[in-house]
């Protein structure tokens, strides 16, 4: 039994002890197609199976490249194999049909060996949106954008070229490069944080703390004018000659700012 990126047993072995499962699949096939298994291909082979669900996304993605909605219907065989003897089961057949609401979205990268770029592409069926997210660190150039379209023409060469991406570590490209873009100041001073955290998250899985933009400059922001009142406080307290209940009053903010300051300070 197939059920969106698992493979499921209808019934466990009653022994499974030396045994392999072999899954074949095939590529995605157009919805006119009735019988396409004898095209299958191992994609996984599984020791000791149980009734429990497995896990073939990855697996299959890396053999026969992600399904689309233009051919949906994947053809599967499989069998089992005693490890000790080399006796081989009946093969048996099943097949499912791929759904964008099952899929959600299909995630690609791109990267040049002798250069330090990537490219990633998403694929969002349910809105058809595609998000192209693109970093080049070259010896004399710096470039990071982020576009977006309504256009699938480039999936069918993507699919070809790129290898997939999990949509866990796209969505954190996003989000670093999308901090990046957003902070104007940043631009010269965190290009080689960006593109090393960038590369430690797609080589290495490394989780990634965000670039932490210029905290201090915040920090001197707030201070500059919480200073700024307090001179205004100081000298409209040395000039006007307020009641005595505003006096009062102006001189507890006073000691207000100097508290926010000295918090400040503290946590920097």
């Amino acid at each position: 039994m197939c059920q969106g990126d698992t493979f499921k047993l209808d019934q466990a072995l009653a022994d499974n002890g030396g045994i392999f499962l072999v899954i074949e699949a095939t590529e995605g096939q157009s919805n006119g197609v009735s019988r396409a298994h004898s095209k299958a291909s191992g994609i996984k082979l599984v020791e000791e199976p149980t009734a429990a669900a497995i896990d073939i996304c990855a697996d299959y993605v890396a053999k026969n490249g992600a399904p689309s909605a233009a051919a949906p219907k994947i053809f599967f065989r499989y069998y089992y194999v005693n490890s000790s003897t080399g006796e081989k089961s009946g093969v048996m057949l099943a097949e499912t049909t791929w759904t964008a609401a099952a899929a959600g979205g299909e995630y690609d990268i791109n990267t040049e060996d002798y250069a330090k770029y990537y490219e990633l592409e998403a694929f969002l069926e349910a809105s058809h949106i595609n998000i192209t997210l693109r970093i080049n660190h070259g010896a004399d150039m710096f470039d990071c954008r982020m576009s977006i379209s309504h256009s699938f023409s480039y999936r069918p060469g993507i699919r070809r070229k790129y290898v997939q991406l999990p949509e866990a570590t796209f969505r954190q490209v996003f989000n670093l490069m999308l901090e990046y873009c957003h902070e104007r100041d940043a631009y010269v001073q965190f290009q080689d944080t960006l593109f090393a955290q960038v590369q430690a998250l797609i080589c290495s899985g490394k989780p990634i703390g965000g670039l932490i933009i210029d905290a201090n400059k915040y920090f001197d922001k707030a201070k500059a004018e919480m200073l700024e009142r307090r001179k205004n406080i100081e000298l409209r307290l040395v000039s006007v000659d307020e009641p005595p209940q505003k006096r009062c009053e102006l001189r507890a903010e006073m000691k207000g700012i100097d508290f926010c300051i000295s918090v400040l300070d503290a946590n920097r």
